[in-house]
């Protein structure tokens, strides 16, 4: 998808290999700052996938706790028996398939525009973005599971017409659910296209036989977690979750953190996953109750967005800084330091551009594009789910497709209407919408920490 060669400076900047290129000069810093002097410790889960697929590749259980979904050990330790040096060699493969499902999101935005340029804003966002860039070093699923959802989408969107691509879209979709559970409820969005391009009648053979096959590749690890708890399912941390985010007291991650104790607390509560499950929701049922519905849905409101859209995130917080500022101390290298500042300062600020530029073309998008309406749908199923469940920056990583795919879109829309700086201000539709759209997006990423000290919860 070349660029026209009489095109701005600026779009040749935008050109593929300029894109890639720049992407793998960020990764290497990011691989300088992870593993120099020392190597990062592991965080929360990641030190329970690696202690898994330890057991795994020395001939152990595959799945061993219905908690956890199994295929992100799974994958770790075929690295660990067949690579000297696994971590590296899993972190190399995260970031090809993060190199992939940019150019999917780029094919998403040419399909629905036509506009080259667009299109190569979307790889942009996908491959440029510091605390996504960041996840391709890391054990959490994130990377594996954003590949696994947009391939999902490019096929439903453009291939609903063909058997094959239908059945590798289910495979796809049973492989997302073995990686993260997060897919589970939206699944009849993600077949809504199939629908309205098919009809009913044709689209519930080609749907029916891909959820069929979906329900094929999770069968082994169904099965293992029906012997587990007598459910059926792959796994289930929605108790936990929803008790977590009930308990949560602070706007920002890692205020106080709960984690470790409620973690603690929620496996020394009983012997098995059963009777765990039900004490922690019989906590949490009663917890709501006591306060009321609509209380409780306040008092959460008061809170989780604020920690969801956070400026800090998984990737910022965890380099050497003040501990008043959410620092951890992963990383070797201070937050200040020249480079890593630097780097952090066009991390905040790349991230305000796209949430911003996602806010101003939500409503534009949707009203020509059928994918835009779905992936509209995807990001208010997240903020519904995200209500009442323990909420993290780390969780909106599966929002940078959307990211990508809306920022690209307003690109179009201010390339097809010759927007300008002087008609935008002229404009007052335009100038509210840019400004309300401004305004609601600091609000959200830059409030919590001053809300927490004057408005604590």
């Amino acid at each position: 998808m070349a660029l026209p060669a009489n095109e701005s400076w600026m779009s040749k900047a935008f050109q593929t290999r300029w894109i890639v290129l720049i992407s793998i000069v960020l990764e290497c810093f990011l691989f300088y700052l992870y593993y120099f002097p020392e190597p990062k410790l592991f965080m929360g889960d990641e030190k329970r996938y690696f202690d898994a697929a330890v057991v795994i590749a020395n001939g152990g259980d595959w799945h061993t706790h219905p908690l956890w979904p199994p295929m992100q050990s799974v994958l770790l330790a075929f690295f660990i028996k067949f690579f000297n040096q696994p971590l590296l060699a899993l972190q190399i493969f995260q970031y090809g398939l993060l190199l992939l499902s940019g150019f999917i999101v780029r094919d998403m935005v040419w399909r629905e525009t036509q506009h080259a340029f667009s299109s190569q804003v979307a790889l942009a966002v996908m491959l440029l973005y510091p605390s996504w860039l960041a996840y391709s070093h890391y054990l959490w699923p994130e990377v594996v599971h954003v590949l696994l959802f947009v391939a999902i989408l490019w096929i439903n969107q453009y291939k609903y017409y063909s058997y094959r691509f239908l059945l590798f879209s289910g495979a796809l979709l049973g492989l997302a659910l073995l990686f993260k559970s997060l897919l589970v409820l939206f699944v009849p969005v993600l077949y809504w296209p199939v629908i309205v391009k098919l009809g009913i009648k044709k689209a519930s053979i080609t749907v029916g036989l891909s959820l069929v096959l979906a329900g094929v590749v999770m069968a082994p690890a169904s099965i293992k977690a029906h012997q587990m708890t007598g459910s059926w399912m792959v796994s289930n941390s929605s108790m936990f979750n929803l008790w977590f985010g009930l308990k949560d007291k602070h706007r920002q991650n890692f205020t106080k953190d709960l984690g470790h104790e409620t973690y603690l607390e929620y496996m020394n509560s009983a012997q098995g996953f059963v009777q765990r499950n039900k004490i922690i929701k019989e906590k949490a049922l009663n917890k709501i109750q006591q306060v009321g519905y609509l209380q409780t849905v306040v008092n959460q409101l008061k809170k989780q967005y604020f920690r969801l859209f956070d400026y800090q995130s998984f990737f910022s917080q965890q380099f050497q800084g003040d501990r008043q500022d959410n620092y951890l101390s992963r990383y070797y290298h201070r937050a200040d330091s020249f480079w890593v500042s630097l780097l952090l300062f066009f991390n905040v600020l790349f991230y305000l551009v796209l949430m911003s530029a996602m806010f101003m073309a939500l409503w534009i998008a949707c009203k020509s594009s059928l994918l835009a309406r779905q992936l509209l749908l995807f990001l208010l199923y997240l903020l519904a789910l995200f209500v009442l469940l323990h909420t993290k920056p780390r969780f909106r990583i599966p929002l940078v497709p959307l990211m990508a795919f809306f920022s690209a879109y307003l690109s179009f829309y201010i390339h097809q209407n010759n927007m300008t700086w002087v008609k935008v201000l002229r404009n007052k539709a335009y100038l509210l919408t840019v400004l309300f759209s401004v305004m609601i997006v600091l609000f959200f990423v830059f409030s919590a920490k001053l809300l927490d000290i004057y408005f604590p919860i």
